[in-house]
């Protein structure tokens, strides 16, 4: 019988996103980036007529009586104390503060993602540890048992392996359920449902591409800093208090003059008048209100110049904390490389070992904790090298984030 148009074989494997990709998607998709990029919009449409005279406004009049009153007028006001300047100058200010937001948006998302991305690589590795180590305790159980079942050990000694399986058993549903939420969390980041699968390349053999990323000295810890001064979350703040020092100088001119035009037609009893009258108003006393709203501008202007020097001390810390933890873990991943492959033989000749009675179970235990631990560090160690880079990278002004960042008009 020959069955035409189906292929029995092995499930095509899955597409590997890289960091680079999954970055840039969540940069783009992420509501967050939605929320920043509407208010952004929002704030363009109010600069772009904000700066406009005060609207004309038709007056229609009449009055009952002998003899018949009429008045009607087209009036046009103008603020001649330069305050339509002064509010498209802060609504532009404002404007382009949310456009800065909406960089600096992109970039936290992305590095969020990225890190997201490597912590799951990380849950990956711990995760295919302890798979090892099951296999390990497996294989060392039906060798106790062996031994058990000629005399040459004590049924206490086999109880012993048989709660090493059990705890390895135990430690690598831990791992998995912690290699699951850590998948799921970058699968929300880039917008796809939480069990989605996602490809990874192997663990620990390599560690997926950073992007952009070089050792960094301490010389580059001040180049970095200096930096900060550059970044998208700085110069929305920069802005916002442009925007803010404007506000304060239009309230100063709340009780500036203002031109009034008139085109009038009135009509009382048989007497008709067009004219066009041009007149001045001289606001006198406004019962403090201007002076209250001038103190409230400022303080907000004080404020919001203070936010400017408070992100830039928050990013020097965060950059000296990034650059610290990156030359600890990339100490820390080149002295636990050696020993990682070193132990994985070392574990493997202690099973063989002990099934040839020369080593005792508690020394096959010893050498499979501290291939286990080493392992795992190793994969941590790689993990935080990536994480740390991502992190110096997010806080530099140019380079892949601030391709990731861009802003398009």
């Amino acid at each position: 019988m020959v069955l035409l148009g189906w292929t029995v074989g092995a499930a095509q494997p899955l597409p590997q996103l890289t960091p680079e990709q999954a970055m840039r998607q969540a940069a783009e998709k992420l509501p967050s980036v939605q929320v920043a990029r509407a208010l952004l919009e929002s704030a363009q449409a109010y600069a772009s007529s904000i700066g406009a005279q005060p609207n004309p406004f038709l007056r229609l009049s009449y009055i009952a009586g002998e003899p018949i009153e009429e008045a009607n007028a087209l009036a046009f006001r103008f603020e001649i104390a330069g305050q339509p300047g002064l509010r498209e100058q802060s609504a532009q200010r404002s404007a382009e503060a949310r456009s800065q937001d909406l960089a600096a948006e992109k970039r936290l998302v992305a590095l969020r993602t990225g890190q997201a991305y490597y912590s799951y690589w990380e849950k990956l590795g711990i995760l295919k540890v302890a798979r090892e180590r099951v296999d390990l305790a497996r294989s060392l159980e039906r060798t106790s048992y062996r031994r058990l079942t000629v005399g040459e050990i004590s049924q206490n000694s086999h109880m012993r392996a048989q709660l090493e399986l059990a705890r390895a058993q135990a430690d690598e549903v831990t791992a998995r359920q912690e290699s699951e939420q850590a998948l799921g969390l970058v699968n929300l980041l880039l917008g796809r449902t939480v069990a989605e699968p996602l490809a990874m390349p192997e663990v620990p053999a390599e560690l997926p591409a950073i992007p952009e990323t070089k050792e960094v000295t301490g010389g580059q810890l001040e180049s970095l800093q200096v930096g900060l001064e550059q970044l998208p979350e700085v110069e929305a703040l920069r802005k916002e208090a442009a925007a803010q020092e404007r506000q304060t100088e239009l309230a100063r001119r709340g009780n500036a003059p203002e031109l009034l035009l008139q085109f009038y037609r009135d009509r009382f009893g048989p007497t008709n008048v067009n004219a066009a009258q041009l007149s001045i108003t001289i606001p006198l006393w406004d019962w403090g209100t201007v002076a209250a709203e001038v103190g409230r501008r400022e303080g907000l202007q004080r404020a919001a110049e203070a936010r400017v020097a408070e992100k830039q001390l928050v990013l020097q810390q965060r950059a000296l904390d990034a650059v610290k933890r990156y030359q600890a873990a990339l100490e820390r991943e080149k002295i636990l490389a050696s020993q990682a492959t070193r132990f994985l033989k070392l574990a493997g000749d202690a099973r063989r070992a002990y099934d040839a009675n020369l080593m005792t179970l508690l020394e096959v235990f010893d050498v499979q904790q501290s291939y286990r631990q080493a392992l795992q560090a190793y994969v941590t160690a790689q993990a935080d090298v990536a994480r740390a880079a991502l992190e110096i990278g997010s806080l530099s002004p140019t380079g892949f984030f601030e391709e990731v960042s861009r802003v398009q008009p």
